[in-house]
């Protein structure tokens, strides 16, 4: 599998799938995307829906801009952020690192399915085209 992202937003959440095993270089190529797109949304506070079920993991030149990233996002008023992934101790523990710089400016959960983090980030304020589908 190829090394790649998808980013969308979606009123006030962004949702974002990785794919693959990173390199430096896809992940300088996502950090460009962000920068496109988080400027588009709409609210003041955002969120991230991420989804991770099909990374492969990352070399270690990807932390420090994945970092990067983040706290970027922070500072454009990202609030919350749903993590979407099966159970994967080493995924957890690099995923920890990533955001061990913000922790305290944003609310962080992790969920094993998009469902179940669509509603939590709808019960935040968050609420996306998919969630209002989901209230059935």
């Amino acid at each position: 599998m190829s090394a790649n992202f998808h980013v969308k937003t979606d009123g006030q959440v962004v949702s974002i799938s990785i794919i693959g095993q990173w390199s430096e270089q896809v992940a300088l190529n996502f950090e460009r995307e962000m920068h496109r797109v988080i400027p588009t949304v709409s609210a003041r506070k955002f969120a991230h829906l991420v989804s991770f079920e099909q990374w492969e993991l990352s070399t270690p030149s990807v932390e420090p801009i994945i970092k990067r990233v983040i706290g970027w996002c922070v500072s454009q008023g990202m609030c919350a952020a749903a993590e979407v992934f099966s159970t994967d101790v080493l995924k957890e523990y690099l995923l920890n690192k990533s955001v061990e710089e913000v922790r305290d400016h944003v609310t962080i959960r992790r969920f094993s399915s998009e469902s179940d983090a669509r509603k939590w980030l709808a019960e935040m304020g968050f609420e996306t085209h998919a969630s209002q589908l989901i209230k059935t």
